[in-house]
């Protein structure tokens, strides 16, 4: 089996970034370029070089939504100066006035008041905004006035954290457009003086807060004493290689993507493709109603009312396990697409020949990896503490993939009573990737792979991989004959200075959860159990069946034997869903075996009468248009529609 590699994308995802005072926002972003490899981004609101604080960062095809962003109220820490003003009203400026006085606090509590609300504001002359065609900050700089004209803008807050001499600390909440320079010149204006911003900080955006941005631990305190010792301002601050190595780490470990309470904070409504429509979506299926309730099961209420209320609206598409797909508009009563972020394609597979022969991305194993070995056989919830802990290793730059197995090692030890896996392969890769690994290893146990020592296999993973982590349950031996256990693997880690995580089991109705208690539960047709341990009703993967088909009474029959190495339910009489690709899917039945992606054919869910006996499906529709081939054949669907 060789791998599979596919163009990579620039990756979509919200990055925030704490910005340095000096620095502009253009060279700020340009750490964000370099870590992410690509140019691809966009910032939601730019600060003032003398201002520092919190810079909103969209990479990818989520720039799409830099004006949802933008529109975001924010937060701020202004520290204003009173008695004189500059010509830029901060402290770059040269000072046209001074020598005004400077009020109490209880002066400036009396006025905050009449500032908080929609009020109208005056913006500076040195601003952005353009007037008869030409920028204002240009127009200044020619030496020439203009009238700025006022705009609505809402104040939810203002308060006053610290006042010292002649110098305010204000926090302030304010809608898009608010310009805290103004702020402080009209607060001073009513106080009867003059004033400007000694000094901005951006605390928050919407939901978005400036502690959690990357760079914010290198931020100099934001205090009255400590701003006064080191004044805002003076040329272009840069960064050393040590900073700018720090930062690219805490940029990559803290890329946060599109979340459904993020979405709706946009003011739109989150759905959920079904996920043997995830191809027909990403390939632009045109979209009517009907179309749209195959897709998509709603999030929530609102997510309903989106899709079925006369009003416009805009429906944030997320695929199964939670990654985000794109933007469908509804105008009119019609639905069309904003933009679609494709499902991520850029999941690599490797035999055990490639990493052997040398075939292992430099990339990944220059940039070091963390690992979690084992069959996964059906991924469950037992398993998702083991990957979250290989995938959170992100955060310190490494590439988390996992080392697999074509088949389960229980196949290998006992196949006389071994009832089948309880995924295929395509199946189980399919859901690595979408839990967000780069790539997985899977190795064909043969005899001479059997012979391998515990120590050197794990020795090859440093070598050729780079591995610089592991995940393991406290139960995980392996090498010959399963010799290697966690003490030794753990002494390994340490005498190599690499990291071990060690996972405890997880239990479910007071039993730990297992791919051998999944598959006694399948036997047992205990489809609600089965459900609820792997996130997802059992799927018997069709692909590759040979399909025979009969008509009459009304009724459309299918019927074949199934063929590899998964399980099936006892003998007897099921309802199932089954999914079928229509049209082309008869062409594109055939998988590679380590492919992830379905056919990109029409796809369609029915429900089914199932009878299984002695290896053969017979699937009965009352739907005289089903045709195509049966992609999977779900079992212990819950009543209502899951599609």
């Amino acid at each position: 089996m060789g791998r599979t590699e596919n163009k990579k994308e620039p990756e979509s995802g919200v990055i925030l970034l704490a910005k340095q005072f000096g620095r502009t926002s253009f060279a700020s972003l340009s750490s964000v370029k370099r870590a992410l490899g690509t140019g691809k981004v966009g910032h939601t609101g730019t600060l003032d070089s003398f201002a520092d604080g919190l810079l909103v960062v969209l990479s990818g095809r989520l720039t799409r939504l830099v004006p949802h962003i933008t529109g975001f109220d924010k937060t701020y820490l202004a520290l204003v100066e009173f008695g004189s003003e500059t010509d830029t009203l901060d402290p770059t400026g040269k000072i046209v006035v001074s020598g005004g006085l400077v009020p109490s606090r209880a002066d400036v509590e009396a006025v905050i008041p009449e500032f908080v609300g929609e009020i109208e504001q005056v913006p500076p002359l040195f601003s952005a905004l353009h007037i008869g065609g030409k920028r204002a900050s240009d127009i200044a700089r020619d030496g020439k006035t203009v009238e700025m004209p006022a705009r609505k803008i809402t104040i939810y807050s203002i308060k006053i954290v610290d006042f010292m001499d002649k110098y305010a600390l204000l926090e302030v909440r304010c809608s898009k457009g608010t310009y805290i320079r103004s702020l402080a010149r009209d607060i001073a204006v009513r106080c009867g003086t003059c004033a400007h911003l000694a000094a901005l900080r951006r605390t928050a955006v919407g939901p978005f807060s400036l502690s959690d941005a990357a760079g914010f631990s290198a931020l100099d305190e934001f205090t009255i004493p400590s701003l006064l010792e080191h004044p805002r301002g003076g040329a272009e601050r840069r960064m050393d290689e040590e900073s700018e190595e720090s930062l690219r780490k805490e940029i990559l470990g803290g890329m946060k993507g599109m979340e459904p309470s993020l979405a709706e904070y946009c003011g739109m409504f989150p759905v959920e493709i079904s996920p043997y429509f995830v191809d027909s979506y990403s390939n632009g299926r045109p979209l009517n109603a009907r179309v749209m309730d195959a897709f998509f099961r709603a999030a929530g209420t609102r997510a309903s009312s989106g899709m079925t209320a006369g009003a416009d609206a805009e429906l944030a598409v997320f695929y199964p396990k939670g990654a985000f797909g794109g933007v469908i508009e509804k105008r009119g009563g019609k639905f069309s697409y904003g933009f679609v972020v494709p499902p991520r394609r850029d999941f690599v597979v490797y035999s055990w020949d490639d990493i052997v022969g040398g075939k292992f991305s430099a990339d990944f194993r220059s940039r070091g990896t963390s690992l979690t070995i084992g069959s996964f056989d059906g991924p469950h919830i037992g398993h998702d503490a083991l990957f979250a802990s290989a995938l959170s290793k992100r955060a310190d730059g490494l590439v988390p993939g996992v080392v697999t197995f074509t088949k389960s090692l229980r196949a290998l030890k006992n196949p006389a009573v071994y009832p089948g896996d309880i995924a295929s392969l395509p199946q189980k890769l399919g859901v690595l990737a979408s839990e967000g690994f780069r790539f997985a290893i899977v190795i064909d146990f043969s005899p001479d792979f059997a012979r391998i020592e515990g120590i050197d296999f794990l020795r090859s993973l440093v070598e050729l991989c780079g591995m610089r982590h592991l995940s393991e349950g406290k139960d995980f031996h392996c090498g010959y004959n399963g010799s290697t256990d966690m003490a030794m693997i753990s002494g390994f880690c340490r005498d190599g200075g690499f990291s071990l995580s060690t996972i405890d089991s997880v239990l479910y109705q007071g039993q730990r959860v297992s791919s051998s208690r999944v598959r006694e539960c399948i036997l047992g047709a205990d489809f609600a159990s089965v459900r609820f341990m792997l996130e997802r009703p059992f799927a018997l993967d069709c692909t590759g069946f040979e399909w025979s088909e009969s008509r009459g009474g009304g009724q459309v029959c299918l019927s074949a034997r199934k063929s590899g190495i998964q399980m099936l339910p006892p003998d007897g009489r099921y309802d199932v869903v089954a999914v079928v690709a229509v049209g082309d899917g008869r062409k594109s039945q055939k998988q590679e075996e380590s492919g992830v992606k379905q056919p990109s054919a029409n796809v369609r869910a029915y429900r089914s009468d199932c009878m299984l006996e002695n290896g053969i499906l017979r699937l009965s529709f009352s739907d005289k248009l089903i045709g195509g081939c049966v992609l999977a054949v779900q079992f212990g669907c819950p009543d209502e529609n899951i599609f």
